[in-house]
């Protein structure tokens, strides 16, 4: 009797092979070959889930990336403040080396802004507005309970938050015996602790 195969969990080991091979070879050189030597299977297999290796890339970047928004969902579950909030969403986007996900993720962004495939470049637009939008949240709320002075700009916060959250990934990734975990998350706190008014919040 044939093996009964789930096609969804298939999918979803694929994408973990396709993590893997990033973070191996990065996006710009990233081949099929590439994510079925990780995948243990052939291209013909493969082809039966994706239709070619942008579609297996929009896959493995979308549940690499519901996985981090997921992270910062629950991490701000019992988070006591919104500069707290703040601190965790820009924590969690930092490369894992614990977490295959998170360092393909990192990766597939900054790989994914020179890609030529729209769709991926949507998903990824679609993705990045959904995180701007989740922080824009928190430091409105911060500001609306005086976290931070109102005679702040949400917008320019913002722009410090992300900059620096692209530098500290940036920096990770490129010398990350330099830049730990540790290290960039006390950059993040540091910068978190310097937003005016909030030199007396607790960041947990």
């Amino acid at each position: 009797m044939p093996k009964l195969v789930n096609h969804d969990e298939r999918r979803v080991e694929i994408a973990h092979a396709t993590w893997a091979a990033v973070q191996s070879v990065g996006v710009d050189k990233l081949t099929l070959r590439d994510i079925t030597l990780e995948a243990g299977c052939t291209t013909g297999v493969l082809s039966h889930y994706f239709r070619d290796k942008d579609s297996v890339l929009r896959f493995a970047f979308t549940i690499a990336y519901r996985k981090t928004f997921e992270r910062i969902l629950n991490a701000n579950k019992s988070a006591e403040s919104n500069l707290s909030c703040i601190r965790n969403a820009m924590v969690e986007l930092l490369p894992d080396p614990e977490k295959l996900e998170s360092v393909a993720f990192v990766s597939m962004c900054f790989g994914i802004r020179n890609s030529n495939d729209p769709l991926l470049a949507e998903e990824y637009n679609a993705n990045k507005n959904e995180y701007r939008d989740l922080l824009n949240k928190y430091i409105t709320d911060s500001i609306n309970k005086e976290e931070i002075p109102r005679v702040r700009k949400t917008e320019d916060i913002l722009d410090l938050i992300l900059a620096v959250v692209d530098g500290v990934c940036i920096q990770s990734l490129l010398s990350p015996e330099v830049y730990t975990k540790k290290r960039c998350v006390r950059i993040i706190e540091s910068m978190v602790e310097r937003l005016p008014g909030s030199s007396s919040q607790t960041l947990q």
